[in-house]
Formats: structure tokens, sequence, C-alpha cells
């Protein structure tokens, strides 16, 4: 016995010696990110690390331990102040989403708990994200016995269900035998030249090979062409493949183009072809009874795709996919050893194995930050901010429209605005180095972070809008920063090769 209890004492967890301690930089840290939120308007849009960031990330591996005020201490000073910068009002790059600082609370709960949402675990956090797709299911109108499963965004939610559509239309047993071009013919998916670059990877990763994606034209307004998109699978059945899928595009990264969804589901429909709608943020225009209308027929997609850490100010990272047949998503991911037997009793008797429906085992319980978010919100409450970030997305046009100095690049179609400075004194071929130029002032000065692309061969400064923290006045800035600073550029003479690739 006694040499039992000897052992014992030597036993550690990793658990802290004094608790009261760790709560006392519990309740400072919490006050601090309080504070971190509540001020965030006054700090810059992005700034860059400085050297003592920098020199704290080259250190080698921890091998002893560091007292817990020094750790946080580190993080407060050289981590904290330099995010991406999503949370700050004058954020506008890569479609990302705000957050909100009530999911702070369930940010703190989830990681106390530590559930590895497997779903057939007999756990508050399986029903939670049960009650949370069923939501979501409701808000989008898809149908109630469809199967969903949350994701880490919306490129895995983009593979989950083009990988249900290679499994509905392939006429053998891909997944037994694989992808096989020498006896079958090749299933053929279809999707715009601006669809998002996650639809081909996924296609690659599936073993079809990108000659599997038969890219199609847009029209002016950066659309798919359905007249080209008909003959592209008249050609390619006339060519002995198999036309499986069809993606339609529900806000475009690029210009938030939203495809003509009840056409292409029509299409869908004649054609016997899957129809997958990727729409990472343009989904959740559903919940705006003023613009709902902008993505009539998405619920008629076979599966769809969407990012809730995008236009549901859902911290990073939450992606869901909906598939309209829950028995086709199971017969595609299903595999079920041994070790992950399911019982009528138990830690083991829970509702849903989840990977049986997707590729993870282990997940977070991310599903506990959106459940609170919605609860504690509500849809109408969301529904009406993303109707107030299309009108602010109308509100930037006109300032860009009613400036000689400015050119707006693409029609707005719903939250994302594209636009550049120019001036008769700055040949055109130069307009990207200027503009680029631009951009980059914009974040080192902190004054706001819009993003880039290309829009018919032209470069954009491109502003997408899903920050509930945006303000008119915030917009009416960045058009006097680009202003002044476009002005500034040509007024002493850029170096109009230094951006050059």
């Amino acid at each position: 016995m006694g040499h039992e209890q000897a052992n014992d004492n030597r036993e550690r967890s990793l658990d802290p010696d004094d608790w009261e301690a760790l709560r006392d930089l519990g309740h400072r840290a919490f006050d601090d990110m309080i504070e971190y939120l509540q001020t965030i308007r006054e700090q810059p849009a992005w700034q860059p690390l400085p050297a003592a960031a920098r020199e704290l990330f080259d250190e080698g591996v921890p091998r002893q331990s560091t007292p817990r005020d020094e750790v946080y201490a580190q993080i407060h000073e050289h981590i904290l102040p330099y995010p991406t910068g999503n949370v700050h009002p004058r954020f506008w790059s890569w479609v990302g989403g705000t957050g909100t600082a009530t999911q702070l609370i369930a940010d703190l709960v989830a990681s106390a708990m530590n559930s590895a949402g497997l779903g057939f675990d007999e756990v508050s956090s399986s029903y939670v994200e049960l009650q949370l797709l069923n939501w979501l299911k409701t808000l989008l109108g898809y149908p109630t016995d469809a199967s969903g499963l949350l994701v880490s965004g919306g490129s895995m939610a983009n593979l989950v269900g083009l990988a249900v559509a290679r499994t509905s239309i392939a006429p053998y047993d891909l997944r037994k035998t694989g992808v096989d071009t020498s006896n079958h013919p090749r299933l053929m998916y279809y999707a715009s030249t601006v669809t998002h670059s996650s639809v081909r990877k996924a296609i690659e990763l599936l073993g079809l090979g990108s000659d599997s994606l038969h890219l199609v034209p847009v029209m002016d307004d950066f659309t798919i062409n359905v007249d080209a998109l008909q003959d592209a699978i008249g050609a390619d059945r006339a060519a002995g493949k198999l036309p499986a899928c069809i993606i339609a595009n529900a806000g475009t990264v690029n210009t938030a183009a939203i495809d003509p969804l009840h056409q292409l589901a029509d299409v869908a429909a004649e054609e016997r072809l899957w129809l997958h709608a990727d729409a990472a943020f343009g989904g959740f225009a559903k919940l705006s009874p003023e613009y709902a209308h902008f993505v009539d027929g998405l619920e008629r997609a076979d599966s769809l795709a969407f990012d809730l850490h995008k236009w549901l100010y859902v911290q990073y990272d939450c992606g869901c996919v909906l598939i309209r047949s829950a028995e086709l998503h199971k017969d595609t991911f299903s595999v079920t050893p041994e070790y992950l037997r399911a019982f009528d009793r138990g830690l083991a008797s829970g509702p849903l194995n989840f990977s049986e429906y997707g590729v993870q085992l282990s997940r977070s319980f991310k599903a506990l930050r959106a459940w609170t978010a919605l609860k504690t919100e509500g849809s109408d409450r969301y529904g009406e901010q993303i109707g107030q970030n299309i009108q602010l997305a109308a509100y930037l046009t006109r300032l860009v429209d009613d400036s000689p100095r400015l050119e707006l690049m693409a029609p707005t179609a719903m939250n994302i605005v594209n636009f550049r400075f120019i001036d008769d004194a700055v040949p055109a071929k130069e307009l990207e180095d200027l503009n680029a130029e631009i951009l980059m002032l914009l974040h080192e000065r902190g004054i706001a972070a819009p993003s880039s692309t290309v829009l018919n061969g032209e470069f954009s400064i491109r502003v997408a809008i899903c920050n509930h923290r945006s303000r008119r006045s915030d917009f009416a800035a960045l058009v006097a920063g680009v202003i002044e600073i476009g002005t500034e550029l040509v007024t002493r003479g850029i170096d109009r090769n230094k951006n050059k690739h």
C-alpha cells in the first residue's frame, strides 16, 4: 500500500498547481479580449509584425516550463495586435466574416469541454450540431430530411458535395475500383470560368483529373452563359463523355455574381445531372426579406456548400454542406470499423456517426459558436445585418460612380464592389501598378484592408463586405484614401515597375 501511494504521489497531470492563479489570469484575459473588440475601431485596419514579434517566433522548441503570466504577456504583446484584420470595421478582403463578441463565451466552453464532435457519442455536442444543421436547412429552404455536415470551410464543403455527385452519377462502383476512364466514359463537371479554385482542387483530389472540369464562359455580368453550358454538355456527350454535375455559383468570389439558379436547375433536371451550388457567402442572402430573391432556386440544388464564418459572422472556422439525399451522402463516405461500433446504451449510443458523411473522424465542437450566435441574435437580426451589407455595397458603388477619379470595374451584384483609381496622366498599361501600390499603401497606412482581383485582364481593388462593424463613414474614408494616395503617387511619380511579377 505504501509503495502504491508513493507511486501515486509521483504521478502528475497538466492541471495547474494553483487554480486560483489561473482563474485570475482567465478573468484578465477575457477582460482584455472584450476591451480589444470594443476598441478595435481605434486600431489600424492592418499592421505588419515588428521585429520583436518576429524574434519571438524564431525561438526554438521550449523544453522547460514558462510561467503562464509570461506566456500570456507574449500573446498580448506580440500576437493579439497582428491579426488578419477581419475583426476590424474596415476589413473587406477575401470575404472574411467579422465574428461576434458573444462567441467568446462559446469558445471558452468548447475549449473546456474539448468534445471530439464524433456524433455517435451520446453527448450534448452531437445534439447541438444536429439542431444547428436543422436550423440551417430551414433557413436556406432545404428539405428537413436532407443530410448535412459541418466542415472547415467552403473548400471542404465543395469537396464533399462533388464527391457525392461522383458517386451518384458514376455507372460503376467507383469507391471500389477507383476512377476508371479506360473502361468507362470520363465524368464531366461544368462550372463558369470565374468559379472558385477549390472546385478544381476538389475534382483533382477526387481522382477525376482537371480534364473532367469543363469551364464555361460567362456573360458581361460574370454569370455563367447557359447557352454555352448546354452546348458544352451536348459536345461532351457526342464525344463519348458522361456529363455528371453542374456547379452553380451563388456569389462568385470576384464579383458576387449569382448564376441563374432556376435555369441551371432546369438544365440539370433535363440532362439528368447533379446540381451543386457553391453558395460560400451568397446563400445567406436568403435570410434577408429584402434580398432573398437574389438566390431564388438555391433550394433546388442536390448539394449546397456555404460558410458560416463568412456572412453569418461566425468565428473561423465553420463551413457546411447540405446534401438532398442522405442515402447517397452516406453511401459516398461510410466506413464503419469495429472500433467505431455503435451501441444502444452508454457513451457510443449517440444519434449519428458524422464520419460516415465526410472525411474527418475527429472534429472540434465548432457548432457551439454558430448555435450560440443564432440563439443570441436570432436569424431575423442576421437577415437585417446582411441586408445592411448589401446596402453598403450599393452606397460604395454610388461613391465610385460619382467620382471622376474612380472607375467601377464590374456590376455590383450583391456585396462585392470592384473599382480602380484612374488619371488622364497615367497610361492604361500602367494603371495596374498604380492601383497595386494604392492597395498596399492602404494596408500599410492602416486605412483599410480591401483585396484585389483581375477582371477582363484589368487589375481591380476588390471590396468584399461581410462585416457587421462597417459603416457608411468607413467607405467614405476608403474612397477618400484611394483618391488621396492615388493623387499623391501621380503627383510625385510612382515607380510603376516595382510591383511587376
